[in-house]
């Protein structure tokens, strides 16, 4: 069974169809989230493991156009690179505020009215931790509401 919601085709064995045409799968796979975040230098448990899928999957449905998939953002959008950036490196209550507020005169729109807490800090873990970024740690859902 499929169905077509938002711009992506939902199809009931747990995969979603992209509009690029690439499969991606709904639920959480722990092995597979073991290989991929896993490291010589760094064990994530499983529930820190959870939140990367969740901010992953967040983090493409609602910033990936802009900031790129790989995180190395569109300069012709106005879009920062979040790969080796400073404020998604820095302190953890800047990157939030700026995620939940935006930033005026450029393209980076608010999201505290569309994103609960629990979402902003698996965005917020996710872009923390990927691409290169290596915070190594997690942000939790009171350190997002605390930002509010």
């Amino acid at each position: 069974m499929m169905k077509y919601r938002g711009g992506a085709l939902i199809i009931a064995s747990g995969l979603l169809l992209t509009a690029c045409g690439q499969q991606e799968s709904q639920e959480f796979d722990l092995e597979l989230s073991k290989q991929k975040w896993n490291s010589a230098f760094l064990t994530w448990n499983e529930t820190d493991l959870r939140l990367l899928d969740k901010g992953e999957k967040l983090f493409r449905k609602n910033c990936s156009v802009c900031h790129k998939r790989d995180g190395r953002g569109d300069s012709q959008l106005g879009a920062s690179a979040l790969y080796n950036s400073p404020i998604v490196n820095g302190q953890k209550p800047a990157l939030i505020q700026l995620i939940l507020q935006g930033k005026k005169g450029t393209s980076m729109p608010p999201f505290a009215a569309t994103l609960n807490d629990e979402d902003i800090a698996a965005i917020t873990t996710y872009i923390r931790n990927a691409w290169g970024n290596y915070a190594a740690d997690t942000v939790a859902a009171a350190e997002v509401n605390a930002q509010r």
